[in-house]
């Protein structure tokens, strides 16, 4: 009787799930993501005194299992620099949403007091980001590059960006990825060995996969990301207020078990690549801030993604806010 309640309610929660995935499907088809933040953002600045315009990816918006408390970068900052921050945030969010997004609210008379902005290596470079059918964005892109400016409101229903043809998945399947440490591949090659492997811990093989996939590829002068995030620090200084950017890094310690002596070395020498581009773009922006972040302050340092736990988000929120309020 215990085993056939749990197997009801397994199959009741399956389908709710079930149900909420195709909420999810009918409302990015419908809903352009980056629009409706751009336009979220456009209102408050036109209609509030604004201290920090925030661009951010996922680690703005995620948290460990492990928090009692989970809030998250912006709201931290914001209580520390005792003002107002308005985000354009969302996973997978980089130097091309982030350039065209200053480009836009350029166009208003009113400006934050700053700008802060996250910079991770792989969202900016990685071919499994970059020329990914949903969170590439390539839809929000072209639709977020016919607005000509923010003096009126921006339309982001009808405009869905976060949805793909099996075709463009399968074209996306098929991409080359050469990584460092396991040659030349397709992304396919990487999806059937990693995907489904739920929560961690995992096989030493598998996690080791899992970092050479997210960090292993070189960012090589060819690299699609590089003129985006020039782009990017153009914008940046025609925008024309103090600005900020931090390195939100992978679990180097972590990476380092599974590639000793090669794995931080190799990503700190794509994070030199970044930084260039960033300031051939924007010469007088300073360089991206390196918080020091534990291995255990990561939301999970076992899945080599750049997201943080309570401790790890308040030292990037202090840091930031540290910075912020002199430049005010």
């Amino acid at each position: 009787m215990v085993l056939s309640s749990a197997l009801h309610r397994a199959r009741g929660s399956m389908r709710v799930q079930q149900q909420l995935t195709r909420v999810r499907v009918a409302r990015d088809r419908l809903i352009d993501h980056p629009l409706r933040q751009l336009e979220r953002a456009r209102r408050r600045l036109v209609s509030e005194d604004v201290d920090v315009l925030l661009l951010g990816d996922s680690s703005m918006l995620c948290w460990s299992p492990r928090d009692t408390d989970r809030t998250m970068i912006p709201t931290m900052l914001a209580d520390r620099i005792g003002g107002n921050v308005v985000t354009v945030q969302g996973p997978g969010y980089g130097a091309a949403i982030y350039g065209e997004a200053l480009r836009i609210l350029g166009t208003l008379d009113r400006r934050p007091s700053a700008v802060v902005f996250s910079m991770a290596v792989r969202l900016n470079t990685a071919t499994h980001v970059l020329r990914h059918p949903v969170v590439g964005y390539p839809r929000s892109l072209r639709a977020l590059a016919t607005v000509k400016g923010a003096g009126r409101p921006i339309r982001y229903v009808g405009r869905g960006g976060s949805s793909h043809t099996d075709a463009e998945r399968s074209a996306f399947y098929a991409l080359p990825v050469t990584s460092r440490w396991s040659g030349d591949h397709t992304i396919d090659y990487f999806r059937r060995r990693l995907d489904g492997m739920g929560a961690p811990p995992w096989p030493e093989e598998l996690e080791r996969l899992r970092f050479d996939y997210f960090h292993g590829e070189r960012v090589l002068p060819d690299n699609p990301g590089l003129p985006l995030i020039q782009q990017f620090g153009r914008q940046v200084e025609d925008y024309g207020v103090p600005t900020v950017g931090f390195w939100s890094k992978p679990p180097l310690q972590r990476g380092e078990l599974h590639f000793p002596g090669e794995f931080e070395s190799h990503v700190r020498d794509n994070l030199s690549k970044v930084q260039a581009a960033l300031s051939a773009g924007g010469p007088s922006l300073p360089p991206l801030l390196e918080i020091d972040i534990a291995e255990d302050e990561f939301e999970d340092s076992q899945n080599a993604i750049e997201h943080f736990d309570h401790a790890g988000r308040t030292k990037i929120a202090e840091a930031l806010a540290s910075v912020v309020s002199r430049t005010g």
